[in-house]
């Protein structure tokens, strides 16, 4: 089970899609993350920690970072000087605490606190500069403290974000093309992918069909045909690849949905990459 408690998680599932259906807008980034060979190494069919997990923490991860970074320090240290004769007043503002830390006092990490980092170099909040945030964070990284908050946040963008079929459409045909732009000429075939580059197929581990079951209700996500086996025993259910493996998709499950036999087998027919925005309501 994940103990979901959705600290800023709406806040990183904004950011991750903006950044997805902006992407001329991050292209820097975005090659940080797939670009220079290595989309090559998150070839692995189907792993728990899905392709989606890791550009998740790669997002979440820099954002984290720059929002503890950019902080306004000096207007921070100003705020508390000029009220150090009420000292309720800066403790229930919290100035001196990094935005790092209100996330891992929320999710219960246990961490060493930034004033206490301080102390240890003989200062205080009112005397330290950008470097002594930096290294404080370095210091959160090499503990595994970061990266503890980093891989439980992702883990709860994964939660909300894996309903929405139509990312998981932009994010794989992202992931597509970055793997496409890596064949050459001189690629050479092996147990995961294709002389021409394109990934062969694997089997579909029973942990991806049933997540995708229960996401997808059941249904045909095309023409909503009821998939269950309990109303037709006709009806076949298909797991097809959101981004076709002919069109350099992925073995990941965020590229997989459910279709029944005719959607498959007619709607992509010819290879597109297609899925739908269409979902059962709750009542």
């Amino acid at each position: 089970m994940l103990n979901v408690k959705y600290y800023e998680t709406y806040y990183f599932c904004n950011v991750i899609s903006n950044i997805l259906m902006e992407q001329d807008s991050y292209l820097r980034s975005l090659h940080d993350f797939h670009g220079d060979g290595n989309i090559l190494n998150m070839l692995q069919p189907f792993r728990k920690h899905s392709v989606f997990h890791d550009f998740l923490e790669f997002v979440i991860d820099d954002v984290t970072w720059d929002n503890t970074c950019d902080i306004d320090l000096e207007e921070r240290q100003q705020l508390i000087k000029n009220n150090i004769h009420l000292p309720i007043i800066n403790k229930h503002l919290k100035w001196d605490v990094l935005p790092i830390e209100l996330a891992l006092t929320f999710h219960g990490l246990e961490y060493e606190s930034f004033s206490s980092f301080l102390h240890e170099r003989d200062k205080k909040f009112t005397t330290c500069d950008n470097d002594d945030i930096y290294d404080y964070l370095l210091e959160l990284r090499f503990s595994g403290t970061f990266e503890q908050l980093i891989e439980h946040t992702s883990k709860e963008v994964f939660h909300v974000l894996f309903q929405n079929r139509m990312l998981m459409l932009v994010f794989n045909t992202m992931m597509a093309n970055a793997l496409e732009r890596e064949h050459t000429a001189e690629s050479k075939s092996d147990d995961l992918i294709r002389k021409n580059g394109k990934l062969k197929r694997k089997n579909i581990p029973s942990w991806v069909r049933k997540a995708v079951y229960f996401r997808d209700r059941g249904r045909c996500v095309l023409c909503n045909k009821d998939l269950s086996g309990t109303l037709n025993l006709d009806n076949i259910a298909n797991y097809d690849h959101i981004v076709p493996l002919s069109n350099f998709g992925f073995n990941d499950i965020s590229n997989i949905q459910l279709l029944c036999k005719q959607c498959n087998q007619n709607d992509k027919h010819g290879g597109d990459a297609i899925t739908s925005s269409f979902y059962q309501t709750w009542y």
